[in-house]
């Protein structure tokens, strides 16, 4: 586990876990038996963690083996289709900023539509820095 994970996950859960153990369990119970409580809370906490973990990793190596089988046109589609899509708004959001000065007609474009693609560049190449970041830090 990533030690920023390990962190989140101690740091988060198990202050709800010592929140819950002092609001429902008695007053009586022993600090012992509420560190014993805290400690198997823990442990459920990552063996849930580590089968989510597997299961990413099993999606990961179906996905795999179907993309092996798959005819060429798919595969193109699949790796092409984010970046394409990305890079024409990224087109339009440009169009959008040097049409005026260049006396070029402008795109009529609402608010949503300029929500949208700023969602677009925004994911598309936020995701690609982060996922670029991952892997030098953490390797592939």
């Amino acid at each position: 586990m990533t030690p920023v994970i390990g962190d989140i996950l101690e740091s988060t859960v198990g202050k709800v876990v010592g929140r819950l153990a002092d609001k429902f369990f008695p007053s009586s119970m022993s600090e012992k038996e509420k560190a014993d409580f805290q400690n198997e809370a823990g442990k459920l906490m990552m063996e849930e963690y580590k089968a989510a973990l597997g299961d990413i990793h099993g999606a990961r190596e179906l996905a795999g083996k179907e993309n092996d089988a798959a005819p060429v046109w798919t595969k193109v589609l699949t790796v092409t289709h984010r970046p394409i899509w990305s890079f024409i708004m990224l087109a339009v959001f440009i169009w959008t900023i040097i049409a005026p000065y260049l006396k070029f007609p402008l795109i009529p474009l609402t608010d949503i539509h300029k929500e949208i693609m700023q969602t677009v560049i925004i994911f598309y190449f936020g995701g690609r820095s982060i996922e670029k970041i991952t892997d030098s830090v953490w390797g592939k």
